[in-house]
């Protein structure tokens, strides 16, 4: 895991950058992960994941759109139904109708359409179903989807890019001892 950036547009004596690239690698799950973050513009930046045969690009809309080079979408590419250039589906599963958007983060969510989840053809609020599922787990003596070994993997994940950035190296995880090194 590696990140590289630094304080390019508010200078502000901040301690962590305002432009960050990180790079985390996953080789047991053949998996790379690219994060670049910059506060120094206004611009909404989507969310992308590449495979070999389409991207999918998240943001208040979701677009998949098939790659040139694909090979399961290979004889619609030639024969001109599919255009690599244009989304080959265009969803928005919030169509801008979000309630009770109180703080920024929640509007940042928001304005990405990641405040809801369609189920069954009805619009649901995805804090409600956390919670709901959180509370099943309670009365029931479940496990919930987002549990704490979730959120100490995230944290170590985000604690691992700010380490790498403050020390300029490489980092890794030690899993048998459980700590960066």
């Amino acid at each position: 895991m590696v990140s590289s950036g630094g304080t390019y547009f508010w200078k502000d004596n901040r301690e962590m950058a305002d432009t960050l690239n990180s790079v985390f690698e996953y080789p047991n799950h053949d998996l790379t992960l690219q994060y670049s973050g910059s506060l120094a513009s206004s611009r909404d930046r989507g969310r992308v994941f590449f495979g070999h045969d389409a991207c999918m690009e998240l943001g208040s809309n979701v677009f998949v759109s098939a790659d040139r080079n694909s090979t399961r979408y290979a004889d619609s590419i030639k024969s001109g139904i599919i255009d690599p250039g244009t989304p080959i589906i265009s969803y928005n599963p919030a169509a801008g109708q979000v309630d009770a958007v109180t703080t920024p983060t929640e509007r940042y969510f928001a304005a990405r359409g990641l405040t809801t989840s369609t189920i069954n053809g009805r619009q649901l609020d995805i804090t409600h179903l956390h919670l709901r599922e959180w509370l099943n787990c309670i009365r029931n003596g479940g496990v919930p989807s987002a549990g704490i070994e979730m959120a100490y993997q995230t944290g170590i994940s985000c604690m691992m890019a700010h380490k790498s950035y403050v020390e300029n190296r490489i980092v890794q995880w030690d899993n048998m001892n459980r700590k960066i090194v």
